[in-house]
């Protein structure tokens, strides 16, 4: 599946002008929105510019496509992480059973 979608999205939605949506990807490989998701992370993992943006997936034809993706993904790291130091922070409305805070958070997990 992998490998037809990569050809699919080089083939036909080369650079952000020609992105397609996810509902379009979704309908042409019968598979659900979590998958598309997956699948191009994927690809990206294995190094391939599939690039994002607010109109869909594309193949990058330029480094500053990939650098535009990679800033939007920066943007939406921060942002997940101050959710996540709200929720830590959260915590201390759960005392462990004696009443004392207990704080159990592994910094290496993500």
């Amino acid at each position: 599946m992998e490998h037809d979608f990569l050809t699919y999205i080089k083939k036909y939605h080369q650079g952000k002008e020609k992105a397609v949506s996810s509902a379009y990807l979704q309908s042409r490989f019968s598979i659900s929105s979590r998958s598309v998701r997956k699948i191009v992370n994927q690809l990206r993992n294995e190094g391939n510019p599939i690039c994002s943006d607010e109109n869909g997936y594309y193949y990058a034809t330029n480094k500053d496509e990939v650098l535009n993706s990679v800033y939007q993904m920066t943007s939406r790291i921060k942002e997940i992480a101050k959710a996540k130091n709200g929720l830590v922070k959260s915590l201390q409305n759960f005392p462990d059973e004696s009443g004392q805070l207990k704080l159990e958070i592994d910094e290496g997990r993500e």
